[in-house]
């Protein structure tokens, strides 16, 4: 049997965040952002500060890489960093104020452009395809 790269899930699965990728890198340029940023941002949104460890154990992505996100959001005045008041060799990320009034349209964009790959599928079909990829998720970590 001749293997066929379009029934391939790993191929399927990476073309379409390609293409999602690409339409929030054109919908965010506007505002200055990358979609690197968004892990992030929707987390610190979220959860209101955290580590940088702790941003880069919940995006899962590698330190160095969440360093150097890090470090572009912080020259973007996106993030800024507090030391720990409790342990003063942490510092605690937080989002700037203007990260603050730019996240309503963030979530905007992206749910925009989630109802356009969406289009045309049954509402159930969208939820259950998106458990169905958290739990390939799971069990690929």
């Amino acid at each position: 049997m001749e293997f066929n790269r379009f029934e391939s899930a790993g191929f399927v699965i990476n073309w379409c965040a390609r293409l999602f990728e690409r339409r929030m890198a054109e919908a965010l340029r506007p505002l200055g952002l990358a979609p690197a940023y968004l892990p992030t941002l929707f987390t610190l949104s979220a959860v209101g500060g955290a580590t940088q460890g702790e941003l880069a154990k919940v995006s899962a992505i590698q330190q160095p890489t969440m360093a150097l996100t890090l470090r572009r959001m912080e020259r973007d005045g996106l993030i800024t960093r507090v030391q720990d008041e409790t342990d003063r060799r942490r510092a605690i990320i937080r989002l700037t104020p203007r990260a603050e009034e730019l996240m309503p349209r963030v979530e905007e964009l992206a749910g925009s452009i989630n109802e356009a790959a969406f289009t045309g599928l049954p509402a159930e079909t969208s939820a259950q395809l998106i458990e169905l990829l958290l739990q390939t998720v799971r069990n690929l970590e």
